[in-house]
């Protein structure tokens, strides 16, 4: 549903969002808001030695990448009073979003002028709606299990091995021994490791800014879109990178040690099962907290946690623009 409050600027106010006063009021604008996929979610990540490739062999593709998004909330930047909403949420497959993105959300007759921008990937209980790309039964289990995400995925490598936490592997008579790891740990083959994660990660972005500038210009008589950028390769992040990814390697080894019993599958039972600390991927090539002493780890205990840690920094506006993380600066 969308909510309006009822706009009572004055003419300068208004002016001064859109460059200074003139004698002709601005004439209101409209402003579409679309959700936009990376390339990493659309097109999978690659083994290899690129900046964003896959740093440890693993090719990674995902056949679904579901999402509970909406709850658009704009503030008018000269005047914060004045605010507008589209309360509803949608779940969508980021998998099917075409490169020009999924408008979902129409802002009319709004005035020009620069915009503030806050959203939310919610939970699906919530009365989200279901896209039609999306499957009735995949829906159905976002909405009983009140999911932010569903992803499907595979991990591929040729020579690709598990090397679970000995204290919690439980390889079956079918797992093939195939040496150890630097931690000189037992390892199996296992050229292709899939994942079918259901994750609530309920996360408020904004408000957003892109290259220091704060959210979105509607123009006079005109029309702008805003894109919900939503990154699909920070659940390989070896950390939570503060001002550009610039710093971050990609990898994919930690997930595949996290199949305990060497099945091919990693499950969300497998993953709480494990703490950070008996991964041995996770070593210092990662770094899990910030410089700040009066602030906790931003990922600790599990692998699930871990998980949904990185989820909850996926969100983006207009490609690489930054949003604040449930009111928490997250540059990235």
């Amino acid at each position: 549903m969308m909510k309006k409050r009822t706009l009572t600027l004055g003419l300068c106010a208004m002016a001064v969002a859109i460059g200074g006063c003139s004698d002709d009021e601005a004439t209101p604008g409209t402003l579409v808001v679309a959700v936009e996929s990376e390339d990493t979610i659309t097109d999978g990540l690659a083994a290899g030695e690129g900046a964003e490739d896959i740093a440890d062999g693993w090719d990674v593709t995902f056949g679904k990448y579901l999402l509970t998004i909406g709850e658009i909330h704009l503030r008018f930047a000269s005047d914060e009073s004045v605010e507008e909403e589209a309360e509803d949420l949608h779940v969508v497959d980021l998998t099917r979003v075409a490169e020009s993105g999924l408008p979902l959300w129409t802002f009319e007759s709004i005035a020009a002028g620069r915009w503030q921008i806050e959203y939310h990937i919610g939970g699906a209980a919530h009365g989200a709606q279901r896209h039609e790309d999306v499957a009735e039964a995949d829906f159905d289990r976002m909405v009983d299990d009140d999911l932010t995400y569903l992803i499907e995925g595979e991990l591929s490598k040729g020579a690709g091995v598990s090397c679970p936490p000995p204290s919690l592997a439980m390889p079956g008579s079918s797992a093939v021994e195939a040496g150890t790891n630097e931690a000189d740990e037992a390892c199996y083959e296992n050229a292709s490791v899939t994942f079918n994660l259901g994750v609530p990660a309920e996360t408020l972005f904004g408000p957003c800014e892109l290259d220091g500038v704060p959210g979105v210009s509607v123009p006079s008589a005109g029309t702008q879109t805003a894109a919900l950028t939503i990154h699909g390769d920070h659940m390989f992040f070896n950390g939570f990178p503060t001002g550009s990814e610039g710093g971050i390697t990609r990898q994919a080894q930690w997930l595949a040690d996290c199949d305990l019993n060497v099945d091919g599958e990693v499950t969300q039972a497998e993953l709480e099962a494990i703490t950070l600390d008996q991964l041995s991927e996770i070593d210092d090539r990662y770094q899990l907290t910030t410089n700040d002493p009066d602030k906790p780890p931003l990922a600790e205990g599990s692998a699930w946690n871990y998980l949904i840690a990185q989820l909850k920094s996926q969100g983006h506006l207009n490609g690489e623009g930054e949003c604040p993380v449930d009111g928490e600066e997250h540059d990235h």
